[in-house]
């Protein structure tokens, strides 16, 4: 009777939960038609060069559509910039309810903790782990746009010496340069092909991408706009300032190696000795699970390995961002 409730429980928020992601596909696939439709009637499918990022069809098909966006905007609350996020509504779902169900076999059915705790860490974990993927897909984002970014202001530079405008070098770059720089730059051609400034247009990209060497590219291209001055020669000086910043993080990420896999291990002795303990005396290690002590002690075991986790990346990545 006592395991009756909980399981009568789990399976309404499965059912729950099966409910809800068959409305939100029926309606992704609604929202997905739709889109292709109006697309097709604005004549906005068109078909870019393989480096170009993909067609602007392919992106909506991608990014999911409205639903999306609206999910993406509440798994991403407080986010200082998700540009680089494109996972649709079924992967949040899923990386929710996968969360979830995990949280619940281990709180309840491992640690056996009452039902509200067991739900609380459901719903929190529900919440977490979209926003993990997303916050994932960011960084990697960041870290494409880092890597491709020198070598496209090499190419505007060339632009410039060849005698073409700022403006007709950010929209080739547009169509050329390889993901996910392309998208920023033909986003930028596409605000000034509907009259906004050159400058707002940078501004706002500045903003909402958030990483410091698009900011100095921005800067340096409005100055140089508004002063005059070599643009081309700026550019350059930028390009070799933005390669040897990467080339100071990748040092700081090869010198951090040895701390970085010292965690690791560090983190993984204490469930290799607790799986050790399981198999060879299951009897030692009874106490933590029948008593409700030992359940006090696991939980604070985890949550100082979490602690220690979170201070661990937070160090490594004060050093390795490229924000």
């Amino acid at each position: 009777m006592k395991l009756l409730l909980p399981g009568l429980l789990l399976l309404g928020v499965l059912g729950i939960t099966g409910t809800i992601l068959s409305i939100v596909l029926a309606r992704v696939r609604r929202l997905r038609l739709d889109q292709e439709r109006h697309l097709r009637l604005a004549g906005l499918a068109r078909t870019k060069k393989s480096g170009g990022g993909g067609d602007e069809l392919a992106e909506q098909r991608e990014t999911g559509g409205a639903l999306g966006r609206r999910l993406r905007a509440v798994f991403a609350a407080r986010v200082s910039h998700n540009w680089g996020m494109t996972a649709g509504p079924l992967p949040l779902i899923i990386a929710g309810c996968g969360g979830g169900g995990v949280t619940w076999l281990v709180l309840k059915m491992g640690l056996q903790v009452s039902i509200w705790i067991a739900l609380t860490g459901c719903m929190a974990a529900f919440f977490m782990a979209p926003r993990a993927l997303l916050k994932h897909q960011q960084e990697g984002a960041d870290q494409k746009f880092m890597a491709g970014f020198p070598d496209t202001i090499d190419m505007v530079t060339r632009m410039l010496r060849a005698g073409l405008p700022i403006t007709s070098a950010i929209r080739e770059v547009g169509q050329e340069a390889p993901a996910p720089v392309a998208q920023v730059f033909a986003n930028l051609a596409d605000q000034m092909a509907i009259g906004i400034a050159f400058e707002d247009a940078l501004v706002g990209a500045s903003q909402r991408i958030g990483l410091a060497d698009f900011r100095f590219f921005a800067v340096a291209i409005s100055l140089q706009r508004a002063t005059g001055g070599n643009l081309a020669a700026t550019l350059d000086i930028l390009s070799d300032i933005m390669r040897r910043r990467r080339a100071m993080r990748l040092k700081a990420r090869a010198v951090t190696g040895e701390a970085r896999m010292s965690a690791i291990v560090l983190g993984v002795i204490p469930f290799l000795v607790f799986g050790a303990l399981a198999v060879t005396s299951p009897g030692y290690l009874a106490p933590l699970f029948s008593d409700p002590r030992g359940k006090v002690i696991l939980v604070i075991a985890a949550t100082f390995l979490t602690i220690g986790f979170g201070i661990i990346r937070h160090l490594m990545r004060s050093v390795t961002s490229v924000g």
